[in-house]
């Protein structure tokens, strides 16, 4: 495996592998969280974990609003910013991929063939305790068979940067250009993907001016 290396707080660490979060990360913002707590009745609170503790039947309706919810985002979905380019730049790094979402494992099937994304490592919500559990974090690991602290985890949320932390993980956090209104902890903070690119040493990706 090639030896590559990325700066954080002032460090050059080794990567060899990233995990990329997928709604408002590889995919442009664009589900509406505030309207799908509405349809549920959920003002706060973790949703997974509410719908976990859910009776059969109202689990049942709770799961058909989020499937409907999902879909919405399938159908919908676009390339977020510098996300194609991204994904290309460390793939022909030879890093392994993968992708790590709450969502279902039927729509993040539908998002990456909708794109055409291809990467070594799918992990939906059916496949190992969700973010910000960071049993999802070792799993990825374990799967692509790399130490977790050798594990580089991109998102745009704090359950993102809670896993990644917890799991020992390194952690970037993408703002889409919106400071979040939560407390920061986070190896590296930028606003685009592409400029995680130019944190990697040797530098794999230039824009054009």
């Amino acid at each position: 495996m090639r030896n590559i290396r990325i700066h954080l707080n002032s460090h050059a660490r080794p990567v060899r592998a990233i995990a990329f979060d997928l709604d408002s990360t590889l995919t442009r913002p664009y589900l509406d969280f505030r309207r799908l707590r509405q349809q549920l009745d959920l003002p706060e609170g973790d949703i997974l974990k509410w719908l976990a503790e859910l009776p059969p039947t109202k689990k049942a309706h709770a799961l058909a609003i989020i499937a409907e919810f999902e879909q919405d985002g399938v159908e919908n979905v676009t390339w977020n910013d510098g996300a194609r380019e991204t994904l290309a730049a460390v793939q022909a790094m030879g890093l392994p991929l993968a992708i790590i979402t709450r969502n279902s494992r039927a729509s993040l099937v539908a998002v990456c063939q909708r794109l055409d994304i291809a990467v070594d490592l799918l992990v939906a919500r059916e496949d190992a305790p969700p973010k910000p559990d960071p049993a999802c974090l070792h799993y990825t690991a374990e799967r692509l068979g790399v130490p977790v602290e050798h594990l580089l985890m991109v998102g745009d949320y704090r359950h993102d940067m809670d896993a990644g932390r917890a799991a020992g993980a390194m952690t970037v956090l993408l703002t889409n250009g919106q400071p979040p209104s939560w407390p920061v902890e986070a190896d590296l903070v930028i606003e685009r993907l592409l400029e995680l690119l130019t944190f990697f040493k040797p530098h794999p990706y230039r824009t054009t001016t």
